[in-house]
């Protein structure tokens, strides 16, 4: 049986429903305080991240390019950077072979095979937004660095007169009111490039193709002293055989050290300076430092045939 007072309150909230809150509002108030605090004390646990970041087990490595060897000549800044017709004229039939497939012949970006780059290639008849300038010294720095993250590539193949004409005839071609490089400009291109002294750039092969020639290299080295080696061990009777076999005491080791040097090849001289130089750690003995004139010659003769 319910108490009086309590069917008092029901018959009072079924009056005047809006009572009923004021009655649960404090059990409400703890319930959302209660709720905030397990949020905040979890807070580090709801913000993470339950997927892990795949990373890729195998990473990509680019291997080095095949890079011919080259000989760049030096020019003259100074003389290249004035426009001639002959350097107009060479920077013409360069633009039609290397350049308008992408910029266009009418430089403007819209060559056959600009569809699809982005960003789009440069239209030369435009003055806005230029990379390095539209002076001399800056379309000669576009065309030696290429641009970043477009398909302007660093047109290293062309020397350094070559660039001079493309640049002239872009600038006369397409460039109205061509800004003029100052002398400092020119200078600080030339100390850049190192064109005024010209460069040797040595060429490259990639990394897997350069492993397999030093193990073959060794390989050859490997079978050349095994081969004499066995020549020498054989070859009983032979006057500079047993004067090879007398000075070492390692004779394979001596043999390994000769023929990984050319040093001592350029005459008995530089053989007799080789061998003494570190004679202990190349498999020779103190014998060495005994021979005469003659039996260094000998020596020299005897290991430059079978070597």
């Amino acid at each position: 049986m319910f108490n009086k007072k309590y069917l008092e309150k029901i018959k009072k909230i079924q009056k005047n429903p809006g009572t009923a809150f004021g009655l649960i509002y404090p059990y409400i108030l703890v319930v959302i305080v209660g709720i905030g605090i397990y949020y905040l004390a979890n807070e580090g646990n709801v913000a993470q991240q339950n997927i892990p970041a795949r990373i890729s087990a195998v990473p990509v490595v680019e291997d080095l390019k095949i890079e011919q060897p080259k000989s760049i000549p030096p020019v003259d800044v100074k003389k290249l950077s004035v426009p001639t017709g002959a350097l107009i004229e060479k920077g013409k039939q360069i633009f039609a072979t290397t350049c308008a497939a992408c910029h266009g012949e009418n430089g403007t970006g819209t060559g056959p095979g600009s569809v699809g780059l982005n960003p789009a290639p440069r239209n030369f008849t435009k003055p806005e937004g230029w990379i390095n300038g539209e002076t001399i010294s800056g379309i000669f720095t576009t065309l030696e660095e290429g641009v970043p993250n477009s398909a302007m590539i660093a047109y290293d193949f062309l020397n350094p007169e070559d660039k001079f004409a493309l640049a002239h005839y872009i600038r006369s071609e397409f460039i109205k009111d061509a800004p003029m490089d100052s002398e400092s400009d020119l200078s600080t291109l030339d100390m850049l490039y190192k064109l005024s002294e010209g460069k040797e750039s040595q060429g490259q092969i990639p990394t897997e193709d350069a492993l397999i020639f030093l193990a073959d290299e060794n390989n050859r080295k490997v079978k050349n002293v095994d081969t004499a080696f066995d020549f020498i061990s054989k070859d009983q009777n032979n006057k500079s055989s047993l004067l090879l076999k007398k000075v070492t005491n390692d004779l394979h080791l001596a043999l390994s050290a000769l023929e990984n040097s050319n040093q001592w090849r350029n005459g008995s001289k530089s053989f007799l300076s080789f061998v003494t130089l570190n004679a202990n750690q190349n498999g020779f003995n103190g014998n060495i430092f005994n021979l005469n004139t003659d039996e260094w010659n000998n020596l020299y003769t005897y290991l430059s045939k079978i070597l």
